[in-house]
C-alpha cells in the first residue's frame, strides 16, 4: 500500500449529530413522496417539489458509502476487519429485520384475500417475485415486477456495494489526489445516468427497479469517495452553517424547476460538511436516526394498512373533504409511530440475539487459555 495509504487519518465520524438528523429528515421525505399521490389531491399537481423524493433516496445510497468509509475504513486498511467479516456483518444488520417484514407484509395480503379485500395493486403481491425479496436479489436484474417491500431495492444494491467496499477502500485511500478522484467518479455517474436516458429513454432514478444497481452502487461509491475528502479546518468549524446552507439552497431550487445533477452535487456537499461537524450530544438526533432503518422498511405496509382503512370508512360514510385530509396527514405520525414499535419490538431486539450469539463462541476458548 502506497504511504497516502498508510498516512490516512480522519476524524472520528461524529454520533448523535447532524448526520442522524439528516437521515431521518430524508426517510421521513421518502415517505411523503410515497403516500403523496394517496392524499385528496395528489401532492404532485400542486409542486413539482413533491415528486422529487427519489433524490432523498440517491441522498441514503450517497450517505451509506461515506458512514461505512468513515466507520470501517480504518479498521480495513490495518487488516481488523476483512471483506468476508465486513459484508457479513452488514447483512446481519438489514437481513433479519428484512425478513421480519417480509413475513408481516405475506401474513397482511393473506389475511385481507381470506376476508375479501382485494389489494388496490395486485402488481405488487406477485408470488413469482417473492423468492428474489427474500434473498435481496430484486435489483439484481430480475426478470418481473418488484413487489412486496418495494423500497427494500435500495437494500438489494446496497448488498453488492458492501461486497465492493473493503477492495475500492483500499483504492480510494491510496489516492493522493481524492478531489480528482471524487470528480472522475461524478464524471463516471452523469455518464451512467445519460446512458440509461440514451437506451431506455429514462433517468437512472426512473429505471424498473430490477435495475437498481445501475442506480445504487455508483451513488454508494460516491459517498465513499465524498469520506476519503480531507476535512479542512473551515469544514470543521463552518459545518452546521454551510450544511445548512446547503439543505436549504436544495430545498429551494426544487420547487423552481428540475436541476438533479445540481441538487446530488449539493447533497454530496452536505453530506461532507455534515460529517466534519465536532461531536454532538443530541440525543434527539441519535434517536430520530435510529428510526431511520425502520421507518424505511415499516412505511409502505403502515400506508397500506391506514389507506385501507380509510378507503372502507369513506366507502361506508361518505367522508367529507377536510375528514379525508386530515386522514391522510396522520399517515405521517402512524409510520413514525409504527416505526418505533418495530425498532423498539423487533429490530433491537434482533440484533442483540444475533450480537449475543457473535460474541457466545468466544467464552469456551477464554476458559481453556485461563485453565492451560
Amino acid at each position: 500500500m502506497s504511504k497516502a495509504g498508510t498516512s490516512l487519518a480522519l476524524p472520528a465520524l461524529s454520533r448523535d449529530g447532524p448526520l442522524d438528523a439528516l437521515r431521518f429528515l430524508a426517510a421521513l421525505f421518502i415517505v411523503l413522496y410515497h403516500v403523496a399521490e394517496r392524499a385528496p389531491v395528489s401532492l404532485f399537481s400542486l409542486s413539482p417539489a413533491f415528486g422529487r423524493g427519489y433524490l432523498a433516496t440517491d441522498f441514503f445510497l450517497m450517505l451509506s458509502g461515506y458512514v461505512l468509509a468513515r466507520t470501517y475504513g480504518a479498521r480495513i486498511l490495518r487488516g481488523d476487519v476483512d471483506t468476508w467479516t465486513f459484508l457479513k456483518r452488514r447483512v446481519q444488520r438489514i437481513w433479519p429485520a428484512h425478513l421480519v417484514m417480509l413475513a408481516l407484509f405475506i401474513a397482511f395480503f393473506l389475511a385481507t384475500t381470506a376476508v375479501g379485500l382485494a389489494p388496490q395493486n395486485p402488481q405488487w403481491f406477485q408470488w413469482d417475485q417473492l423468492l428474489p425479496q427474500i434473498f435481496l436479489v430484486q435489483a439484481w436484474f430480475v426478470p418481473g415486477t418488484s413487489g412486496w417491500n418495494m423500497p427494500t431495492w435500495t437494500l438489494s444494491a446496497l448488498i453488492v456495494a458492501y461486497a465492493l467496499f473493503p477492495m475500492v477502500w483500499r483504492k480510494v485511500a491510496a489516492t493522493s489526489r481524492p478531489l480528482g478522484l471524487l470528480a472522475m467518479g461524478v464524471c463516471a455517474w452523469v455518464a451512467v445516468d445519460q446512458v440509461a436516458l440514451t437506451v431506455f429513454g429514462v433517468h437512472g432514478y426512473q429505471l424498473p427497479l430490477r435495475f437498481g444497481l445501475i442506480r445504487g452502487v455508483p451513488l454508494f461509491l460516491i459517498g465513499v469517495l465524498v469520506a476519503r475528502l480531507p476535512v479542512t479546518r473551515l469544514a470543521e468549524q463552518q459545518a452546521l452553517p454551510l450544511a445548512a446552507a446547503s439543505l436549504a439552497i436544495v430545498i429551494g431550487v426544487q420547487p423552481v424547476g428540475n436541476f438533479d445533477y445540481f441538487s446530488l452535487a449539493l447533497l454530496a456537499f452536505l453530506i461532507y460538511a455534515a460529517g466534519a461537524a465536532k461531536p454532538r450530544a443530541w440525543r434527539w438526533a441519535g434517536a430520530a436516526g435510529r428510526l431511520s432503518f425502520p421507518l424505511f422498511l415499516t412505511n409502505t405496509l403502515t400506508a397500506m394498512v391506514w389507506f385501507g382503512v380509510v378507503r372502507l370508512l369513506d366507502a361506508k360514510l361518505g367522508l367529507p373533504l377536510p375528514a379525508q385530509w386530515a386522514l391522510w396527514a396522520v399517515t405521517i405520525p402512524a409510520t413514525i409511530i409504527a416505526a418505533w414499535l418495530f425498532e423498539r419490538l423487533v429490530d433491537a431486539p434482533l440484533q442483540t440475539w444475533i450480537k449475543s450469539r457473535a460474541v457466545r463462541p468466544v467464552a469456551p476458548r477464554l476458559a481453556q487459555v485461563r485453565q492451560a
